[in-house]
């Protein structure tokens, strides 16, 4: 057994419900801190999609008695660092700063997140740029194939917008839509302070009492999303004529992070598309030149994932790579990887891990995804051993249950018309057009 040392961890949970994880690693005189609430992206409302994201960054533009003038100079001066932002699981925000001024930064965190003014101004200058954000990102094609790809994949389910919303409901939201949802969703019984550094467990505690202990939840507490559907293959093409090259995904609906498939998951797709020396690079880059790279993953969230292969090639030549990806995936799920290739790609992935747990804030950070996520941080100190104890059979029979052979999204962006006759032999052709996606 190898394994990753755990730091010293103090878990508390206080008289009001929010749990305190404090991890003491001495050491460099730093600390970090996120305090995360489970309201995320997935409790938009109808109409209102992006309203979370809106809420968590505007959150730091005016909190207690602090302007977001006064907090940019409080945080500067101290030589801090403050964010916020929001998944389809949870809205987070955290702090890096030198160990001695920790107390005055988690005074300001804790008003950020509690008690957001939300100054009207501000929000509006957030919201402008936000749509304007979106407008130039129409531009980037593989951004609008990644927000394409969960509305395709996720349908009508909670994770099935972009996080970041769409233009025309982000003209919509209103800075009310702000202060009711966070009335709504955001309170202690739904809400975790993970501080990591070089801390005194107990002050950091008595700190975390002071300061949020008079916090109080809304009657209701978030509710998780169901579980997504897997539904028959679909093709999408998102028609933007101007493209010049052809932006693909192919997947559909997986695992959450908690399911026990996981690390068999990661391992048969470290095989699959996860490295530089995986069956598709092999088969899609180094055999047919038909693309610089192509990759993928699984990605997970609390109550379902997904899993997306993912490239880019010319335009003439899309319908070839699809067919190609289709075939090694089929093929894949049907005799899965070899003992070789999965000791490789576990050696790979256990050797990888331990970088990114060096810092305060990746160790905050880890903590924290524990809990939105719904696995035990234990899974951090045993994740090389069970990288490694990874078999091929285990591999093989996960992948062949979760690839979507027959399910799931062929999803392109460029010029429809050329694409609807290359990409007819996957399926029946759904058109977008780009203003469905941005």
């Amino acid at each position: 057994m190898t394994g990753v040392v755990l730091p010293e961890l103090h878990d508390t949970v206080l008289e009001n419900g929010l749990r305190v994880v404090v991890a003491r690693r001495p050491g460099v005189p730093l600390a970090a801190a996120r305090l995360a609430v489970r309201a995320g992206s997935s409790l938009d409302p109808g109409g209102a999609e992006g309203l979370a994201h809106l809420v968590a960054i505007s959150a730091r533009r005016g909190a207690g008695r602090r302007t977001g003038r006064s907090i940019d100079d409080l945080v500067e001066s101290l030589g801090a660092n403050l964010a916020g932002g929001a998944d389809e699981d949870a809205s987070v925000h955290g702090l890096s700063a030198p160990v001695e001024v920790l107390p005055r930064l988690l005074e300001v965190l804790a008003a950020v997140v509690a008690r957001p003014t939300f100054p009207v101004a501000e929000f509006e200058r957030l919201r402008r740029s936000e749509r304007a954000e979106l407008a130039h990102d129409a531009d980037e094609p593989s951004t609008v194939a990644d927000r394409a790809f969960l509305q395709a994949v996720y349908g009508a389910h909670p994770y099935g917008h972009p996080v970041e919303g769409r233009g025309a409901d982000l003209s919509r939201i209103r800075r009310r839509d702000a202060v009711a949802f966070h009335a709504r969703w955001f309170g202690p019984r739904a809400a975790l302070l993970a501080v990591s550094g070089s801390v005194d467990p107990g002050r950091t505690l008595d700190e975390a009492r002071r300061l949020l202990g008079g916090w109080r939840s809304p009657p209701s507490p978030p509710p998780d999303p169901g579980p997504a559907v897997r539904s028959p293959r679909r093709v999408v093409v998102v028609d933007k004529p101007d493209a010049t090259q052809v932006q693909i995904r192919i997947g559909g609906v997986a695992i959450p992070r908690r399911s026990p498939d996981y690390f068999p998951a990661i391992v048969g797709n470290g095989v699959l598309g996860g490295g530089f020396t995986s069956r598709l690079v092999e088969s899609i880059r180094v055999n047919r030149g038909l693309t610089y790279g192509v990759r993928s993953r699984f990605g997970v969230g609390r109550v379902t994932g997904l899993f997306a292969i993912s490239s880019f090639t010319k335009n003439e030549s899309a319908g070839e790579l699809v067919e190609v990806a289709l075939e090694e995936m089929t093929r894949f799920a049907a005799s899965g990887p070899t003992a070789e290739e999965v000791s490789r790609a576990a050696g790979y992935l256990a050797g990888l891990f331990p970088l990114s747990l060096e810092t305060h804030d990746q160790w905050a950070d880890r903590i924290t995804d524990a809990w939105i996520y719904g696995y035990d941080v234990t899974d951090v100190r045993d994740y090389q051993d069970r990288i490694r104890a990874v078999t091929p059979a285990e591999a093989r029979e996960v992948m062949a249950r979760h690839l979507p052979v027959d399910d799931g999204v062929v999803l392109a962006v460029g010029p429809a018309a050329p694409l609807e006759k290359q990409f007819s032999r996957f399926g029946p052709v759904e058109v977008w057009p780009i203003r469905r996606v941005m």
